[in-house]
């Protein structure tokens, strides 16, 4: 698979008329060369990174200090460098102009995965070379997945359901929402690389708040709506599934509103067509909610793209015009959140294929009652 990403990397540098092509962000350097990072981000510090990647070439050139280079001599299709620890611009200049050599003319970079003032720092110190932002190759090449990548996110998704179904025969009335979400983070602590972003659970009106850190002091009660978000990672690639529950019976309104995000979401499933925009898919869910009357109450897009980053494209808002291709991964997770009450959220992860849709998540939508 590591080749294979070789490859399609040296073509989108040729189309781009780049002769190399600098890679900070860990996610990216994770991508070509399978180095894991251990510092949670998207951006390194150039003075003290854990790894970035330079490929020119057809070749993948790793560029860590003596805290990874063991680990880096193992992985497979890379050149691995040693560089010293603390570092500076200069010196991972330096080591870059060392690689290269005079005849390289043009280097691409990744302007959104470096602190301003290192890479202001780190171009000022190489020369005369023509550097070029070029933060959208990466992202191209991640956004559409292989056959592989989406058997590990199937995996990831598997492994996040059997946690629901772990959690929902341990939730009991008295347990905060802390609990229920160390509850969580153990099952996939245990049984996967642990959690693609902290784990989501509220209880009654703090449901009503899309993105939410569980409190100790919040207190589970009959009656209680509860939302849970929360996703696995296997082989580095993120799960992600909200569900809902009700402590005791479901009431009249309970129901209600949960109908009408099910029925928004399958609706959204069964539309999803290929070549649609991504904000036409968004439409296919807050054109329900509106002719419903209920689409002030919806606070967010539709879905997100999901890889080795919980976050990626394509983002599924209204704003966004490109379209969907097969291999893209992304969710279908509408929502009402009112105030005071609560909210509901369902979330699926869908892979475009070239007639519609495969829906990588099996775990039941049905609002469960916990007695």
């Amino acid at each position: 698979m590591i080749s294979m990403r070789h490859e399609r990397l040296s073509q989108a540098m040729v189309q781009a008329g780049l002769d190399a092509l600098f890679i900070s962000n860990p996610k990216n350097v994770l991508y070509l060369s399978g180095f894991h990072a251990t510092m949670p981000g998207e951006v390194q510090s150039v003075g003290d990174p854990e790894a970035f990647v330079l490929a020119y070439r057809g070749e993948i050139h790793l560029l860590c200090d003596g805290r990874y280079i063991a680990g880096a001599g193992e992985l497979n299709g890379i050149t691995p460098h040693r560089i010293e620890s603390p570092t500076t611009p200069k010196i991972i200049a330096d080591e870059l102009l060392r690689i290269l050599g005079p005849a390289t003319k043009v280097l691409g970079y990744e302007p959104d995965a470096l602190i301003h003032s290192d890479a202001v720092a780190l171009l000022a110190c190489l020369g005369t070379l023509e550097c070029r932002p070029a933060g959208d190759i990466m992202t191209g090449l991640r956004m559409i997945k292989t056959a592989q990548e989406i058997a590990e996110l199937r995996q990831a998704q598997a492994i996040t359901g059997a946690c629901f179904e772990h959690v929902a025969g341990r939730i009991r009335v008295g347990m905060s929402e802390r609990d229920v979400a160390f509850e969580i983070d153990t099952y996939l602590r245990k049984h996967s690389e642990g959690n693609s972003f902290s784990p989501i659970v509220a209880f009654g009106e703090t449901s009503a708040r899309p993105h939410y850190s569980p409190n100790s002091n919040r207190k589970l009660e009959s009656g209680h709506l509860v939302l849970l978000d929360f996703g696995a990672v296997h082989h580095g690639y993120c799960g992600d599934l909200t569900r809902m529950l009700v402590m005791g019976k479901a009431s009249s309104r309970h129901r209600e509103v949960y109908d009408l995000v099910l029925k928004a979401q399958l609706r959204c499933l069964a539309g999803i067509k290929p070549g649609m925009s991504w904000q036409d898919i968004d439409a296919l869910c807050r054109d329900y909610f509106r002719d419903h009357g209920c689409a002030d109450a919806f606070m967010h897009g539709t879905g997100h793209g999901v890889g080795l980053a919980i976050h990626e494209p394509p983002r599924l808002k209204q704003t966004f015009q490109e379209k969907i291709a097969p291999g893209m991964v992304f969710t279908i997770e509408p929502g009402l959140y009112f105030v005071g009450w609560g909210g509901v959220r369902i979330e699926d992860m869908v892979v475009a294929t070239q007639t519609g849709i495969e829906n990588l998540t099996t775990t039941s939508k049905e609002l469960l009652e916990v007695v």
